[in-house]
């Protein structure tokens, strides 16, 4: 091995730190009573959360909330939106958690879709084409 690989432990402990972050944001969370996410442990160790968009009983507005609460919880940056391929947009924002062996960075993410009647012509035909 050459010196600066990255092994399997380092990504395991990377993994490690990122859960015991997660825990104690799932924790605060339950004590604030703030809507949870869908939470993802990546290889590298870092987390993303992600509003759930398939409860019927909440509207974009309802989840565009959620998604800021959790922004201003991690002092995210500036959501960054792009269109998604299949429509709507999608809102992205980083956020970085200090530990006492380094950052675990995160993402934010939202999907939003576009309601029908906002669908022209040329975004249909985009779809068609798949």
């Amino acid at each position: 091995m050459a010196f600066g690989d990255i092994t399997t432990t380092d990504l395991n402990g990377w993994q490690y730190r990122a859960i015991g972050v997660l825990d104690g944001l799932v924790k605060a969370g339950l004590k604030a009573e703030r809507h949870p996410l869908n939470w993802t442990v990546t290889s590298n160790g870092a987390l993303r959360g992600e509003v759930d968009r398939l409860r019927a009983t909440q509207t974009d507005n309802d989840r565009r909330s959620i998604f800021d609460e959790w922004c201003s919880v991690l002092d995210a940056g500036q959501p960054r939106e792009s269109k998604r391929f299949e429509g709507g947009i999608r809102l992205t924002a980083v956020f970085k958690h200090p530990t006492n062996r380094g950052d675990v960075q995160g993402s934010l993410v939202l999907d939003i879709d576009l309601p029908l009647d906002d669908i022209t012509n040329e975004d249909q035909e985009d779809v068609d084409r798949g």
